[in-house]
């Protein structure tokens, strides 16, 4: 059974044998900053529907018009597999001050275990599987990436090692909207509302409908509710105190 990462059914290390290769829940817990965090996923199978004209878009622009009509910070994990398929989104996504980007993996591939449902990535990819979007994210987004986020939260010590090679932070979370396949707009907020504290970094989706369909529509309430409860929102890089990733030339 696939237990996740920072459950309290988890017993297993997150830091691996080095204290800096560690992997980041939260901000600190003194101050009212919290971040909102948006993973564009984008499988095999999610291209080949796209593609297909099966499933009509993979990203609801609903959600960053959202973002800018309430002047509200975010950061997104991309797929490198996603800014292939959009990457004028992408870059404009990485110009808006609003926002900044992180890698959530090119093919959005297990890198441990079975974690929900994800195809495995064999290991002798991985270090390749981590370039692929490093690569994308400085010709599409035009930064030294500096921001990593694992397929699904699933991973082992070794993989946190690899990615801090890639001289990247591994980011988590502590607070999940649940809003992958679920259809109860009110559950999504609810969700994040009971659990969101000092520090939170609280993940979502960005791919709109079948994958995330209610994300969008949750949102306003979401963060005007946490808005008026006093919190900021900051990029996860702020929220961190993290120097923000160095911009490459075009």
């Amino acid at each position: 059974m696939y237990v996740e990462r920072g459950s309290p059914y988890d017993n297993r290390t997150v830091e691996g044998t080095n204290p800096s290769e560690k992997v980041i829940f939260h901000g600190s817990r003194d101050k009212k900053q919290i971040a909102i965090t948006f993973d564009a996923e984008m499988t095999d199978g999610m291209k080949a529907d796209l593609v297909s004209g099966k499933v009509a878009a993979s990203y609801d622009k609903r959600i960053v018009d959202i973002l800018n009509q309430t002047k509200t910070k975010a950061t997104f994990f991309l797929t490198g597999l996603w800014i292939e398929l959009y990457p004028d989104v992408t870059s404009d996504l990485s110009k808006n001050p609003l926002f900044e980007i992180g890698s959530h993996s090119y093919t959005d591939s297990s890198y441990y275990g079975f974690c929900f449902g994800l195809k495995q990535l064999p290991n002798t990819v991985k270090v390749e599987d981590i370039g692929a979007t490093e690569k994308l994210i400085r010709e599409h987004a035009h930064i030294d990436n500096r921001l990593f986020r694992f397929p699904g939260g699933c991973y082992t010590p070794d993989d946190v090692k690899l990615v801090n090679e890639a001289n990247d932070t591994v980011v988590h979370w502590d607070v999940s909207g649940n809003d992958g396949f679920n259809t109860n707009n009110q559950q999504i907020v609810n969700n994040v509302l009971s659990n969101t504290q000092n520090g939170s970094i609280i993940i979502l989706h960005l791919n709109g409908a079948p994958n995330a369909p209610k994300t969008a529509e949750a949102l306003p309430e979401l963060i005007s509710n946490l808005k008026k409860r006093g919190y900021e929102f900051v990029k996860v890089s702020e929220l961190l105190g993290l120097t923000p990733a160095p911009k490459v030339s075009q």
